[in-house]
């Protein structure tokens, strides 16, 4: 099974509010179809209007159309109302009937999740590897991975401590995850800011210095290689320029929820991370494709999807 699969995404986005139109008058027009039945997409689509009510006066371009923070909040709120109130294949008609589809576009999609690691808060000669939180703005935030790692500049922001230098990096690929306390007590370390260096893939660095082949590589692999080749870990892992800063926060209730970048918590089947240099934050898409579907035997088949997502 590979390690990720190529999708399209459709970003969607409301046409000048003036232009709704009651369901019904477009003959002919499909529903947006959802492969989980809209369920969660008020409580995604509740964060995307958050970020839009802090941005009302702000301006987002997608497909040669400008529209303000205050334009989207407005029409997302629209979707959330009819999810409150009508059944699902009237929402799946409305959205196709007052909002806009752009070009479908091709990009490369992998999964996310939340590791749950064993940590400290405080050092010992086990976990003495730091989870850093974020620095005062200043040359702090600019060093590259290789500076952090080996001048310890951050002395006095450490939040907590992982015993496995290869789990702290895939935290760092992951941005969030869960620390498990040796008394039992978990925290949840969430994304708060980047270094702004460049991401470079490991993988393909073992790929390319013929350490790995293309088809063998996986997280699980990276991990192990590395790990029993401590001599060229840490020249491998700072070809990634890339260093994450995150906030500790212990939760309000039983269930840890990890936080996206814009601050929220995320939104399981609805949340993607898409590149913002790309596509405007918190914007509204259907994304279709494939999933792998495991059957008691063992196969694998690949059966298409398309959902909303934000």
């Amino acid at each position: 099974m590979p390690t990720y699969i190529i999708f399209l995404i459709i970003l969607l986005f409301a046409p000048h509010l003036s232009a709704y139109s009651l369901a019904g008058n477009r003959s002919g027009t499909s529903p947006i179809n959802d492969d989980l039945g809209y369920r969660g997409l008020a409580n995604a689509l509740e964060k995307s209007c958050r970020y839009y009510e802090n941005a009302a006066e702000q301006t987002f371009e997608l497909c040669g159309q400008r529209l303000s923070g205050h334009e989207l909040n407005r029409s997302y709120r629209q979707i959330i109302s009819r999810l409150q109130g009508q059944p699902g294949q009237d929402i799946g008609l409305f959205i196709a009937e007052n909002f806009t589809a752009c070009r479908p576009t091709s990009l490369l999609v992998t999964g996310y999740y939340s590791p749950v690691l064993s940590g400290t808060l405080t050092p010992t000669e086990t976990y003495r590897f730091p989870i850093y939180g974020l620095p005062a703005p200043g040359d702090l935030r600019k060093m590259s991975r290789a500076v952090i790692n080996s001048a310890s500049p951050l002395k006095g922001h450490e939040i907590a401590y992982l015993s496995d230098p290869m789990d702290l990096f895939f935290l760092h690929v992951q941005g969030s995850g869960i620390i498990q306390l040796p008394d039992g007590r978990r925290h949840l370390v969430s994304y708060a800011a980047s270094n702004g260096r460049p991401y470079t893939s490991i993988g393909k660095i073992l790929i390319q210095e013929g350490r790995l082949q293309r088809q063998e590589v996986s997280m699980a692999t990276i991990h192990r290689y590395l790990t029993d080749h401590p001599g060229q870990r840490t020249r491998i892992l700072n070809k990634n320029e890339r260093f994450i800063f995150f906030r500790l926060s212990a939760p309000q209730s039983g269930e840890i929820i990890p936080t996206g970048s814009l601050g929220y918590p995320l939104t399981p089947g609805r949340s993607v991370a898409m590149d913002g240099g790309h596509y405007p934050p918190a914007i509204l898409g259907i994304l279709t494709g494939r999933l792998p579907h495991f059957a008691e035997d063992g196969e694998v088949s690949w059966q298409p999807f398309s959902r909303l997502v934000t």
